[in-house]
């Protein structure tokens, strides 16, 4: 039996690996190949990179074709780490490995379904390794922490920010629902029949669902807006009368039988009500307007000399 592993199944979030961020990817890439490849590191390295047709692409060819593309740019990005770790160094500010598990696991719970097996074929198929993630995910973390020392969100800029993004935090309309997953529509349609017989709903989630977070709490999926879930879902949901449940929904997870147990209209919001928010929000804004005003001044006072040709 597929179980998955995240409580909102439903709900649309993309599976990939660029949601770790530009400078994992970007920079778990390039890094990883570059150390590979850079001169006085590539002893050993001189056969085959490939073969065609039995004729041999040597790793020297290879390096060579690199150097010429993206050398640079590859060169680059491990320079931005060495300056990000030197700060990081002369500040004291490290990043331990329970807070880089713990980083990595919120990407996983966040954007592969609390799936690690997922995770790691997305890294798999990008041609990294977890260990060059963690390794990129330090660094980025190291920078974080140097830019949010550096600002401070008071109550009078957070609230003039609400006041001019008061749309985004405004309450859309909303339903609060909870499903049953199955695999099949056979199974849907037997535990319809049994909830059509006065059966307990959340009683039958907890025994047949194969959302396996939602199930242990009777199937509950808390309050959804517009857009936050698949649209086969969604569109079911949003048309139900209270605590009356649909047939079965098919959707790319399996079979849902869905149930409305509240709804909220559409509303506005204040400052009051949204305050701890709004300041997560700016700040998150302001460090990573100050990630990349710090990376511009390192790289502007640092004594940088190209060897590479």
């Amino acid at each position: 039996m597929t179980e998955y592993n995240e409580k909102a199944v439903a709900r649309k979030r993309p599976v990939n690996i660029v949601a770790i961020g530009a400078i994992l990817v970007i920079l778990a890439l390039g890094t990883v190949l570059l150390i590979n490849f850079l001169p006085g590191q590539s002893e050993g390295k001189s056969g085959a990179a490939a073969t065609v047709n039995g004729e041999v692409i040597t790793m020297d060819e290879l390096y060579e074709v690199m150097l010429k593309e993206g050398g640079r740019d590859f060169l680059d990005r491990l320079i931005a780490n060495r300056l990000i770790l030197q700060e990081g160094e002369k500040l004291g500010i490290t990043v331990s490995d329970e807070e880089i598990d713990a980083e990595i696991q919120s990407v996983i719970n966040e954007n592969f379904y609390g799936n690690v097996e997922i995770f790691r074929q997305a890294i798999e198929q990008y041609g990294t390794t977890e260990e060059a993630i963690r390794d990129d995910l330090s660094i980025e973390m190291v920078l974080r922490k140097i830019a949010k020392s550096q600002i401070e969100v008071t109550d009078e800029v957070a609230r003039e920010y609400f006041l001019s993004n008061q749309g985004l935090y405004n309450i859309s309309e909303q339903v609060e629902a909870r499903h049953i997953l199955l695999e099949t529509k056979e199974q849907a349609e037997e535990l319809i029949q049994l909830l059509d017989s006065g059966s307990d709903f959340a009683e039958l989630a907890r025994e047949n669902s194969i959302d396996t977070v939602s199930r242990a709490d009777g199937g509950k999926l808390g309050f959804f807006g517009r857009g936050e879930m698949v649209p086969e879902f969604e569109n079911i949901a949003f048309n139900l009368a209270l605590n009356q449940h649909s047939d079965a929904v098919e959707s790319q997870f399996g079979f849902h039988i869905i149930e409305v147990l509240d709804r909220n209209a559409a509303r506005e919001v204040s400052y009051e009500e949204v305050q701890d928010k709004v300041k997560g929000d700016l700040s998150e804004r302001l460090v990573s307007e100050k990630m990349s005003e710090i990376i511009n001044l390192l790289w502007e006072t640092a004594d940088i000399d190209y060897k590479l040709s």
